[in-house]
């Protein structure tokens, strides 16, 4: 038997096994559609650009992530049930030009940090911060993934009524999901800082929504798409990841500065996501500079229900 490691600082460095990557375009535009976005640069194009969030897939098709690490691997022997982690935020740091469908990639994952603090509705929280290196063969590094994975004292439950879970709205084949193409491209000299294209409303959040996502990302956690794994769990129901919202505001901010652009995508999650949710999504520039002789432009978003803040998310791009 593997010996347990207590969770301390002293896990910070621990690796997991080095794995290849398959950039498919097919994958590429599924994962597109599924966080909403129809660009040309994804849909039309022989070798597809990635979207800014798409990387995460990397862990739970090919690789290895810290929910589902073996219990005889380095995270495995981490004292600690990692499958009922909150996802407490991401970030995406592109080291150049994006990877694009047939390049090959190398990754591996190691725990960056690991923190300890007092959570805002009480309780304890355990946050471990795992990072993903993607190098191509020869050795250049191409991207990094970090997750927050949040270890909570208490399952983070928001109350729903039974209204809301019997009268949740569905998905029919042709219902529309490219409010985003509303978004358009801006050049440099159009930018203001604190302006940008305004809100972009979806329609009620449905399970077809949910479900899509998972099965292009790979995160098909049970409580996603199960009324009853969600309920045993301490839930009123099915909920949202994050990163499908954290994915639209990647998509909010591609089509408006473009997909191959993007250097830096962060998110981070503050509140619960339902079927039903009607949600809202906006961007603004915070700083246009140059750096390096390129003309780079740093973007801040959220997104909201009924005023109520759930995420966040920041974005760099060169110009």
């Amino acid at each position: 038997s593997v010996a347990r490691i207590k969770p301390d600082e002293s896990i910070i460095g621990l690796e997991g096994p080095v794995y290849d990557v398959d950039l498919e375009r097919g994958r590429i535009r599924q994962f597109a559609k599924s966080i909403y976005a129809f660009h040309p640069a994804y849909h039309e194009e022989s070798k597809p650009v990635v979207p800014p969030t798409f990387l995460m897939m990397a862990g739970y098709f090919y690789g290895y992530i810290l929910a589902r690490a073996p219990r005889d691997s380095a995270f495995g022997s981490i004292d600690e049930d990692f499958t009922t982690c909150a996802d407490g935020g991401q970030e995406f740091v592109f080291h150049g030009p994006l990877p694009r469908a047939g390049d090959p990639l190398v990754a591996s994952t190691h725990m960056h940090d690991f923190k300890e603090r007092q959570g805002r509705r009480g309780g304890r929280l355990r946050i471990y911060v795992t990072c993903t290196q993607f190098h191509t063969p020869g050795g250049r590094h191409v991207a990094d993934w970090f997750e927050w994975n949040v270890k909570t004292s208490h399952s983070p439950v928001q109350s729903l009524d039974e209204a809301r879970i019997r009268d949740r709205p569905y998905f029919m084949k042709g219902d529309p999901r490219d409010q985003f193409n509303a978004v358009g491209f801006q050049d440099w000299d159009a930018l203001r800082e604190g302006e940008g294209p305004g809100s972009i409303v979806m329609p009620p959040l449905t399970v077809t929504d949910i479900v899509a996502y998972q099965y292009a990302s790979g995160e098909d956690g049970p409580t996603h798409h199960d009324d009853g794994s969600a309920r045993a769990c301490g839930y009123p129901g099915i909920y949202s990841m994050g990163m499908l919202h954290g994915g639209a505001l990647a998509t909010y901010t591609v089509n408006w500065l473009r997909p191959e652009n993007i250097r830096r995508f962060k998110c981070r999650f503050v509140e619960m996501q339902f079927p039903g949710d009607v949600l809202a999504y906006r961007g603004w520039v915070v700083r246009k500079y140059e750096q390096d002789n390129n003309r780079m432009v740093d973007i801040e978003l959220d997104f909201q229900r009924d005023g109520t803040l759930l995420g966040n998310a920041w974005a760099t791009f060169t110009l």
